[in-house]
């Protein structure tokens, strides 16, 4: 499975949810680009696994890397960073869902962090 991106990648964001804890073994890191500015070049090893009724996850059957993640009838599509080929300018701009890290690792705190999804972290 191979892709390219003719538009912009938004800065990533990673999340500390338990969901992205069992899928990628860690924090995951999504990049946020327009789906009509992504092309598939060889999709046949691309499947989709609809997670909930609102979101799907995209991975490579051959390779099991996790690759995708997009909301339904979303106009944009997320990528995982590490699946581009370097250099690619991308920053981290967040850290969601933060009340649920793991205990085996600290965060980052130049990068800001938020509780859920969408709550400013008011800790110290």
């Amino acid at each position: 499975m191979r892709y390219q991106v003719h538009g912009e990648i938004e800065d990533a964001v990673l999340c500390h949810c338990h969901l992205c804890a069992k899928l990628h073994g860690h924090v995951s890191a999504y990049a946020s680009v327009n789906k009509d500015e992504l092309q598939l070049t060889a999709d046949e090893g691309l499947r989709w696994y609809r997670l909930s009724e609102k979101t799907d996850r995209g991975f490579c059957k051959e390779c099991g890397s996790a690759v995708f993640w997009r909301v339904v009838r979303s106009k944009n599509i997320a990528l995982t960073p590490g699946t581009l080929d370097g250099p690619t300018g991308i920053k981290t701009k967040s850290q969601i869902f933060c009340a649920f890290k793991g205990d085996y690792y600290p965060l980052d705190p130049s990068i800001p962090v938020f509780d859920h999804d969408d709550e400013p972290d008011t800790a110290p």
